[in-house]
């Protein structure tokens, strides 16, 4: 019998906070197979430290968040462009790609803490509950599999596919649009092909 040849991935990301660097460690842990390794070599900071990384031989991405600063946003793609990487970003922010592990959300924001009633529904917590703490993030975290990964990968497409033209705005040569928008699936979902993964 011939054995399977093992799969070893790594990527190079550059996280703005806690949220990003920890989901990327369940999404590896998720991943991890008897014949599959991934590993996410995790920088926190601002999106352009990814321009100082060039020695870098395999995939590089950005995980940030717009935050409602459309310079710094602006900036952070540029950073990406320039740095010939991924762009995963979450517009409003990283709590939108969570709440969409369990739910749908197609609602436009305009405060940064709008997710956090959701989010606290969805994953069963308390009424009070901090959901930057890094305990929360932990017990949030926990509760999404594999399954749930490709549900939000489906639902945030489904928000992308509904915009309408007049949403659309060029940034550097990206096409982004008003919140909700994502492109944080699309990383994930080059991630999951590259592991053989079915979405």
């Amino acid at each position: 019998m011939v054995k399977a040849e093992e799969i070893r991935l790594q990527y190079f990301c550059v996280c703005e906070g806690q949220q990003e660097k920890m989901y990327l460690g369940r999404l590896s842990r998720l991943l991890k197979t008897d014949r599959r390794r991934v590993t996410f070599i995790i920088k926190q900071g601002l999106p352009g430290s990814i321009l100082k990384q060039r020695s870098i031989r395999y995939d590089k991405a950005v995980l940030f968040d717009h935050d409602g600063n459309k310079e710094a946003f602006r900036k952070g793609l540029n950073a990406c462009l320039r740095a010939k990487c991924d762009h995963a970003y979450s517009n409003l922010n990283f709590d939108l790609w969570l709440l969409l592990h369990k739910r749908n959300f197609t609602s436009c924001v305009s405060d940064n803490r709008a997710y956090v009633k959701n989010i606290r529904d969805a994953f069963m917590l308390d009424k009070e509950a901090d959901i930057k703490n890094q305990k929360t993030l932990e017990r949030i975290l926990g509760q999404i599999e594999l399954s749930d990964v490709k549900t939000a990968i489906n639902r945030a497409q489904w928000i992308r596919d509904h915009k309408l033209p007049g949403d659309a705005e060029r940034i550097c040569t990206i096409t982004c649009y008003k919140n909700p928008d994502l492109s944080i699936h699309e990383f994930i979902i080059k991630v999951l092909a590259e592991c053989e993964e079915s979405i």
